[in-house]
């Protein structure tokens, strides 16, 4: 299966203002920035440690397709790590051809593509997914490096899921709904009660009630009413209301569609990966999609992702 993240670049001022991209400061075009950041990543590679402490690298070692006129960018980082050991072994025989230890570097290739329109306060850059080796964080922290080190600290880089809300809907409406929670942000006073015999208001303990489908349960009435409720305006302060029998703060759910399975927040939509399953539109020679047909599906859903950016959603009932 081939997935493909998508983010939404912003930069903003030290007064928290998002910044025209082609004119951040007033006249520097951050595309021209970001072709520096990538040149540079030829030249250098990144190190630093996960969360795990083991050792990664992110870099390039594959060219970098930059046009002004497309104002785009293309390439494939390295993102290599540390800490499983492993055997590389014949296919025909099994004979051992090379061992890995646990302190050499596994490396993946991982298509990027970055878009910056003009006249615009936002681009668009798209990750390829491969399995232990997210470059999101990484990529970030470096770009804002790198921004800092060209001598505009003032300025700060923001990524920001890039949902596509024409395929959410498609994977709402052609999925199967598996697991709905139902979240609190603090215990009912009757648990609170059974455990401290008193009412403490400022607990961040949660309660949370999960609800799970088989598959062959028919649950179409709670997933259109999840379909319209992710759909619409919520207060964040405010209840929301289920079904018209349940007041909760946060609702999340899991849809499965055609392989794929995707967490949904109603309210907090920032916590929904902007991933986007493409492998049917992909192109392939000798099992690997090709370079054309990932830069042509990712300008495609940058394109779709922009015809929402003005989305009002509907208040809810």
């Amino acid at each position: 299966m081939e997935t493909l993240s998508f983010y939404k670049v912003a930069i903003l001022n030290k007064a928290g203002e998002e910044q025209v991209l082609n004119r951040f400061n007033g006249e520097v075009d951050f595309l021209e920035i970001c072709d520096n950041f990538y040149n540079f990543l030829t030249n250098n590679i990144i190190h630093y440690f996960d969360n795990n402490g083991n050792k990664r690298t992110f870099s390039i070692s594959s060219e970098v397709q930059y046009s002004k006129d497309t104002r785009s960018i293309s390439t494939y980082f390295d993102s290599a790590y540390t800490g499983q050991s492993l055997d590389i072994r014949n296919g025909v025989t099994n004979e051992l051809v090379y061992p890995v230890s646990k302190k050499e570097f596994q490396s993946r290739k991982m298509f990027s593509f970055f878009y910056i329109p003009k006249n615009s306060k936002y681009g668009y850059v798209v990750f390829q997914n491969k399995s232990k080796h997210g470059i999101k964080v990484v990529f970030e922290t470096q770009s804002q490096k790198f921004l800092n080190e060209s001598g505009y600290k003032d300025y700060r880089i923001i990524l920001s899921p890039g949902l596509n809300f024409n395929y959410l809907s498609k994977m709402i409406e052609n999925g199967k709904l598996k697991k709905v929670r139902l979240i609190n942000y603090i215990l009912s006073q009757d648990i609170q009660m059974s455990l401290w015999d008193s009412i403490n208001l400022s607990s961040k303990d949660h309660e949370i009630r999960e609800l799970k489908f088989n598959s062959k349960t028919e649950n179409n009435l709670f997933k259109q009413e999840l379909n319209s409720l992710f759909f619409s305006k919520l207060i964040n302060n405010e209840k929301i209301n289920f079904m018209g029998e349940y007041e909760v703060d946060e609702i999340s759910f899991e849809i499965t569609c055609d392989g794929c399975s995707k967490t949904f927040y109603v309210k907090d939509r920032s916590k929904v990966r902007p991933n986007v399953n493409v492998s049917s539109g992909m192109e392939y020679i000798s099992g690997e999609p090709t370079n054309d047909s990932m830069v042509k599906i990712s300008l495609g859903l940058i394109n779709d992702l922009r015809s929402y950016k003005d989305l009002d959603f509907i208040e809810a009932a």
